[in-house]
């Protein structure tokens, strides 16, 4: 699975570098939380974390309809109680349609899918922390809605909303042919605030 996401991930970026405009650096802030079904008492709290990445910008599908692809290092995460924190890192690909509101700003709506690349348990109140990354699915699929706004030709500010589709929780046998995701599941979901800088063609 890793390798066929490379591959994707590749093609995608070179077929699309032909009509891109610009490249941005862009980073910023995850208020990150998961929806637990069904819930277990009110456990589970968000985190605040970052993403940082790389967005391809200004491909025109249409005069008015774009397409921008990102890779993002991003991290998700949440609270439990006061026992401590997970930290789940994720190598993300955002497939965004844009499409323009007013001068200046646009709706972007899209799939995106990531790869774990790590994830840390904090234990004890996150006195000291475990990586492991066994106990969470490597993939990760959902959907994001958000809007940007150019400030500048270079600068624009941006958030969006990221809700996943999937089961982010392995099954771990608890006798009886049950299962952990028996019990209850975890999607990952977030808000993001975010700052881009473009580089190169116009």
């Amino acid at each position: 699975m890793k390798k066929l996401i490379a591959v994707v991930v590749l093609t995608v970026f070179t077929f699309v570098n032909v009509n891109a405009q610009s490249v941005a650096f862009k980073a910023g802030y995850t208020h990150s939380d998961v929806i637990v079904s069904p819930e277990p008492a009110n456990i589970f709290t968000p985190k605040e974390t970052f993403h940082v990445g790389i967005a391809i910008k200004d491909i025109k599908l249409t005069d008015k309809i774009g397409f921008q692809p990102e890779v993002l290092y991003s991290m998700q995460g949440f609270r439990i109680a006061s026992i401590g924190n997970v930290g789940i890192h994720y190598l993300s690909v955002p497939l965004l349609i844009t499409f323009p509101v007013t001068e200046g700003l646009e709706l972007q709506v899209g799939p995106q899918i990531s790869y774990m690349i790590n994830s840390r348990v904090g234990v004890v109140n996150d006195l000291f922390s475990i990586t492991y990354k066994g106990i969470f699915h490597s993939i990760d699929a959902g959907a994001v809605a958000g809007v940007e706004y150019k400030v500048s030709d270079n600068i624009s500010l941006g958030g969006r909303y990221y809700l996943g589709m999937t089961d982010v929780n392995k099954d771990f046998s608890f006798g009886n042919n049950k299962n952990l995701s028996d019990y209850f599941q975890l999607r990952n979901t977030g808000i993001q605030a975010y700052v881009s800088f473009s580089f190169g063609k116009k």
